[in-house]
């Protein structure tokens, strides 16, 4: 009894935030739940087993072995990165040395873009959260001196409403800022440090692959 009492008074208090809030609450409540959904959906595609399989990379290391000098012969997955680069670069032959680097350049800006999906968005969030926040705080505080110049009973009431309007509108886009500011930051070095994983995978691959130049004397 005690608890559906408690959960009463939640869900009370809940409509009464959302009613002092005033409308700029609710795109400030819907980048919540964006930037909620974004970070569990970057940190599942960002899990280390996800782009960076060790049974995959391992065959690949094997039959790098088995085949060196001979790119032709391999046949890696395509269901992390470094298979992808490899397969792009691949599909390209016949091709000079300087052709397959290239496209395997080209397919590793394509892998770090998707790595980087959903980043533009993440840091949209972090500036214009604060600004919806600041932009509920001056219509607060518009139609508190609007009503100023009000007597009576209500007065108080309607100045206490858009002072409340104010402050919760400001707090909340600072709460929805910072913690998306965090998961930007981390995930752009989690992003980084896959982003090195993968060039030492490509770079071992292709040293073997590859005919090294002779040197110049």
């Amino acid at each position: 009894m005690e608890a559906l009492v408690n959960v009463d008074q939640l869900l009370t208090q809940w409509e009464l935030l959302v009613v002092r809030g005033g409308i700029m609450l609710w795109p400030l409540l819907f980048l919540s739940l964006l930037t909620v959904a974004l970070i569990i959906e970057r940190l599942l595609v960002l899990r280390r087993g996800r782009q960076l399989p060790e049974d995959a990379l391992e065959a690949l290391r094997e039959a790098v072995e088995t085949y060196p000098g001979r790119p032709s012969r391999l046949k890696p997955a395509t269901d992390h990165p470094v298979g992808r680069i490899l397969q792009h670069a691949i599909s390209a032959l016949p091709c000079t040395p300087s052709q397959f680097r290239e496209a395997l350049t080209d397919q590793a800006r394509r892998e770090g873009h998707r790595l980087e999906r959903g980043f533009a968005v993440l840091e949209l969030i972090v500036g214009i959260a604060p600004l919806l926040g600041l932009l509920g705080t001056a219509l607060g505080m518009i139609d508190v001196f609007e009503n100023l110049s009000l007597q009576g009973p209500e007065r108080n009431e309607i100045l206490s409403r858009g002072i409340a309007e104010a402050l919760i509108t400001t707090v909340f886009g600072l709460g929805v800022s910072i913690p998306a500011l965090i998961a930007f930051t981390l995930l752009s070095r989690k992003v980084d440090s896959l982003t090195l994983r993968i060039e030492e995978e490509v770079l071992y691959v292709v040293s073997k692959l590859l005919p090294r130049a002779p040197e110049k004397r």
